[in-house]
């Protein structure tokens, strides 16, 4: 029987190889581990996790299923085993579950992390676990089809401003509806677009690339449906109001800007603020999004200085993606970080201002090679990043484009790096570096859109 939506506290002497640790009995930030989320693949990888902790939490959905089943099975015959001897003590022999082995399993029972998220705000509460019901490649045209029609529903939205005509919420509501559908199916597809797709026009393509991280930060954290829309419509909002800036400024990196033009660029939250407060249906998360991204729980944030439970849980994923996105973005003179950097940063900024525990969830939800990211491998060749092997994030799937010297292959080669065996050289395939955007002034757009 296939077990869904469950999360089950392991001892650590009790790890197999094939169970993915999603959590542990301490924070990530304590242990030497980059990212959240383990698969145990060895004697090793528990011999490490010993030197760190004495359980931890791992997911059924993403770990081999046979070796769950044979767990959980273990643990029921040591229950069943207590409660037939009388001269035993129910209570020693009692398994080690956290949650009832069944597809009704009860929410009652989380990680530690995801308990602390679910603390934050009702809203935040996991209703499901959502799973890939299609690979990434199968996802592409539909999600090509609802990016092109998102970067239609932003255009028209510009010249609705542009013309003091009112936008129209229901069809944004549909347009966001089918990017939502595209990212339930398989996030990854979407990524991809987003990351390598391009309208021609920044604020287009950096409303929709918002918009669908938001989405997947929030499939990731298992929110219904209908509370997908509010992020995703957020993050297409999100800064609607740089539409009035000065057109020199509005596509400007904050560290780039002078004194007085941050002082133009802070007015977006005020100019999107009044355009969305005039759309009557509106949902309040949507609004709270565009008036709120820029608050910090420490309250050194614009434009109001609110602190930590004033804030809007969907405002504190707003920051986080608006922050990674920052970070990323290179421009011609000044280039973006490479991803793992800008987790990083993320994470150790959590404690000026952004939300530690939610920092953690999107570093786990993009991982430590974001889709339609450069890396380099080991053999010097340049790749794209295409889709993530769910328990093995470290061992993407990917296009090799550049050979060792940096030089375009004629014609690309597509490689799974759970599967790919060894390189030319005798060596296995493995990352060995990520790299920033427009690395080796290479275009990953050429190469695959």
């Amino acid at each position: 029987m296939k077990i869904n939506d469950s999360t089950i506290e392991v001892s650590v002497n009790d790890l197999q190889p094939g169970m993915f640790v999603s959590d542990l009995d301490r924070p990530w930030l304590e242990t030497p581990y980059l990212i959240q989320g383990i698969l145990i693949q060895s004697k090793d990888d528990i011999n490490e996790l010993q030197r760190y902790c004495k359980h931890v939490y791992v997911d059924v959905d993403r770990s081999e299923p046979i070796v769950v089943q044979r767990y959980l099975s273990s643990a029921s015959s040591h229950a069943s085993l207590a409660v037939s001897n009388p001269r035993k003590s129910p209570a020693s022999y009692e398994p080690k579950i956290s949650c009832h082995a069944s597809s009704t399993i009860s929410n009652r029972c989380k990680s530690p992390a995801l308990q602390e998220t679910q603390s934050l705000d009702k809203r935040l509460q996991r209703v499901k676990t959502y799973a890939d019901i299609c690979t990434a490649e199968q996802e592409i045209p539909a999600a090509t089809k609802a990016y092109n029609i998102a970067a239609t529903l932003f255009r028209d939205i510009n010249f609705n401003l542009e013309n003091d005509i009112r936008i129209d919420m229901q069809v944004a509501h549909e347009v966001v509806d089918s990017l939502r559908e595209s990212v339930i199916r398989n996030p990854d597809a979407a990524l991809l677009l987003a990351q390598l797709k391009t309208t021609g026009k920044e604020l287009y393509d950096n409303a929709i690339k918002t918009s669908v991280h938001l989405l997947a930060f929030g499939r990731h954290l298992g929110l219904p449906q209908k509370e997908l829309t509010i992020l995703g419509l957020g993050g297409l909002l999100m800064d609607i109001g740089k539409q009035r800036l000065p057109k020199e400024i509005q596509n400007k990196r904050n560290m780039s800007l002078t004194s007085n033009e941050r002082k133009l660029m802070k007015q977006h939250i005020t100019y999107g603020e009044e355009i969305v407060t005039q759309l009557n249906e509106a949902p309040e998360g949507v609004i709270k999004i565009v008036i709120q991204h820029h608050e910090r729980e420490n309250g050194n944030g614009y434009p109001v200085g609110l602190y930590a439970n004033q804030l809007h849980p969907y405002a504190r994923m707003a920051a986080i993606v608006d922050c990674y996105e920052e970070l990323i973005w290179g421009e011609s003179r000044i280039p973006g970080m490479k991803p793992f950097h800008a987790l990083k940063e993320l994470k150790d900024n959590a404690q000026n201002g952004l939300n530690y525990i939610l920092v953690e969830q999107f570093s786990q939800c993009i991982g430590m090679f974001p889709v339609g990211s450069l890396v380099e491998l080991n053999t010097g060749e340049i790749a794209i990043v295409l889709t993530h092997n769910r328990t093995q994030r470290s061992l993407p799937q990917i296009m090799i484009i550049c050979d060792a010297h940096k030089r375009p292959y004629e014609h690309p080669v597509t490689l799974d790096l759970r599967t790919a065996g060894k390189n030319p050289g005798g060596v296995e395939y493995a990352i060995a570096n990520d790299l920033p955007q427009g690395a080796y002034a290479i275009d990953p757009k050429k190469y695959y859109l």
